[in-house]
């Protein structure tokens, strides 16, 4: 957490901590955003994740903010609502919500790109290291943000390359060091 907020507070805007499974990357995300956010460094804060189970999970984890503070973006919500959320400080959404829209207009286009502050991108290998996804026009166009990527199993291949995106991790910790630690249970795999 440390390192990221010193890359932070250095200037880096774009940032990886690569954690195994299970070992706290929404927890640390959440530490990581508090003290920011505390401290006024950043104001408004995306969590971005590919999954709707991974963006309920990290708002029902955050619930040490203010309940007005967090906004959780839903295709409903903005149906209902006409518009996009702005009031707030730390919203969460998928991938999936932003790149739809009416007439075929990302949602994500309705906010001003330097609308947050602070983007986090949850199991960012998936889409956010692809050169030609879609998502990634999310990324490109909050660009001023600083970008967090939060995975557990980084790529390295033609076009979903997490490092040549983000940058070598600012903290690794292992599936090994989890177990060494107590955090992960030890196993070994049977073959059948």
């Amino acid at each position: 957490m440390n390192r990221t907020i010193e890359a932070v507070a250095n200037g880096a805007n774009r940032i990886l901590l690569v954690m195994a499974t299970g070992t706290g990357k929404t927890y640390t995300a959440f530490q990581i955003i508090w003290r920011l956010w505390k401290s006024g460094t950043k104001k408004r804060i995306l969590f971005l994740a590919d999954r709707n189970i991974l963006a309920n999970q990290a708002y029902l984890d955050f619930g040490a903010f203010k309940e007005d503070a967090l906004v959780r973006i839903s295709p409903n919500q903005i149906a209902k609502r006409g518009e996009v959320p702005k009031n707030g400080s730390v919203f969460f959404t998928i991938f999936q919500t932003f790149m739809s829209g009416a007439d075929g207009k990302p949602y994500f286009g309705d906010y001003e790109p330097d609308f947050f502050d602070f983007v986090i991108i949850d199991e960012c290998h998936r889409g956010g290291a692809n050169d030609e996804s879609n998502w990634r026009d999310i990324l490109n166009y909050f660009s001023p943000a600083v970008h967090l990527g939060l995975t557990a199993t980084p790529k390295r291949i033609d076009n979903a390359d997490t490092y040549k995106y983000f940058g070598e991790p600012v903290y690794k910790y292992s599936l090994k060091e989890g177990i060494q630690d107590g955090f992960l249970t030890p196993f070994k795999v049977k073959r059948i």
